[in-house]
């Protein structure tokens, strides 16, 4: 491959201005590469050309839908999805050096599109995350089919956090070459921690979705009671319903506010000032269990403290740098606890530690890992 400037599709079926990984994936790709991406809303900075799969605030549909007999012909139902028939046909034709598939669902059309370009797998997500309704065992049987399937054949892998590669290895062994973890980590915020509030200042902040922990934050809040607050910043998810459950559980509730969810940039900037953030989200499935969130990652760089339940990768991260509390389990009780046991001189503690890893949990080692993956596939 030329050691000249890179012809680069990178493929992500999300709401790419939303999505930290992609904006950051983008970015630092274009450094070295001309990057076209595919993906829901409008281009994100550092992409030459977008290709648009709808508005951002498009439902994105289950990649399975009536997939039954595409499936038992052997036939992916990955390639019959609106996202992937509008990807493929847009950019027949086109030629690439690298193809970056965002996500396992975008696997088979990344694959398709290639054409013996070098296409690398950014296994963002374990395929059980956010399998709900009818379709879902059957979209998660395409998403483990195609991990089985297509992973080998990848020239990168990359993976979001440690406890994602050890699944991925697991999974699909004798991967050649072997899982990348690149986190989502912030650059090193220049800031200091802020002294404990009055009241204590909780804070939260993400997508509107259903299992995501949120009405277990709130309660664990009300239980807490006088000397303690919470800020939800919160992205509309595609279930309206999940957030105006919210409003309603919180209307009478004065220590608890709800407000949108900042710039993605911006995001460790806006939890400077709070005390603890919050991660109570169930491990009810395989993703919940290995992810680590770039919440957490910005909550380290905005010296807050950081209280989690039982997940494995978020309690690794805690309990490692000493950055709060690990509740035993995701009851409102249990967590309410866990923070109360830490106290105002626990949490002053923690947001010390937080500054002392801010260093460590930065974005140089993860973009020193992106870019040796890039340059790997370029110089191949």
């Amino acid at each position: 491959m030329s050691t000249g400037r890179a012809r680069v599709l990178l493929v992500a079926f999300t709401r790419h201005h939303d999505d930290v990984r992609v904006r950051r994936l983008v970015r630092a790709l274009a450094r070295t590469s001309d990057v076209t991406t595919a993906g829901y809303g409008p281009a994100v900075s550092g992409a030459l050309r977008h290709v648009t799969l709808g508005p951002a605030d498009s439902p994105h549909p289950p990649a399975t839908a009536v997939a039954t007999g595409w499936l038992a012909r052997g036939v992916s139902p990955l390639l019959r999805s609106a996202a992937a028939r509008t990807t493929a046909a847009t950019l027949a034709g086109d030629r690439w050096d690298v193809v970056v598939a965002v996500g396992v669902d975008t696997l088979p059309v990344a694959r398709h599109l290639a054409d013996g370009a070098a296409v690398w797998a950014d296994v963002r997500a374990w395929p059980d995350a956010g399998a709900h309704g009818p379709f879902a065992p059957l979209e998660r049987d395409a998403l483990l089919r195609v991990l089985h399937e297509d992973l080998p054949r990848c020239a990168a892998v990359t993976a979001a956090s440690g406890a994602l590669a050890d699944l991925v290895r697991r999974e699909v062994p004798g991967l050649e070459p072997d899982v990348v973890v690149v986190q989502d980590t912030w650059p090193r915020a220049e800031l200091a921690p802020t002294p404990v509030g009055d009241p204590i200042r909780l804070v939260r902040a993400g997508a509107a979705r259903a299992n995501a922990g949120l009405e277990t934050t709130v309660e664990a809040v009300r239980t807490l009671g006088a000397g303690w607050s919470l800020d939800l910043l919160l992205v509309p998810g595609s279930d309206d319903a999940v957030l105006r459950r919210l409003h309603e559980r919180t209307a009478e509730l004065a220590q608890v506010r709800i407000l949108p969810a900042p710039e993605p940039d911006d995001l460790p900037a806006a939890l400077h000032g709070y005390d603890v953030a919050t991660w109570w989200v169930p491990p009810t499935t395989t993703q919940a269990c290995a992810a680590l969130p770039s919440f957490l990652l910005a909550a380290v760089q905005a010296r807050c403290a950081v209280a989690v339940g039982p997940a494995a990768q978020a309690e690794r991260l805690v309990r490692s740098y000493g950055l709060g509390a690990v509740a035993v389990d995701v009851f409102a009780a249990t967590c309410a606890a866990s923070v109360r046991r830490l106290g105002r001189d626990g949490i002053a503690a923690a947001k010390e530690r937080a500054d002392a890893a801010a260093g460590e949990l930065s974005r140089g080692a993860d973009d020193t890992r992106l870019t040796g993956v890039l340059d790997r596939l370029r110089l191949g």
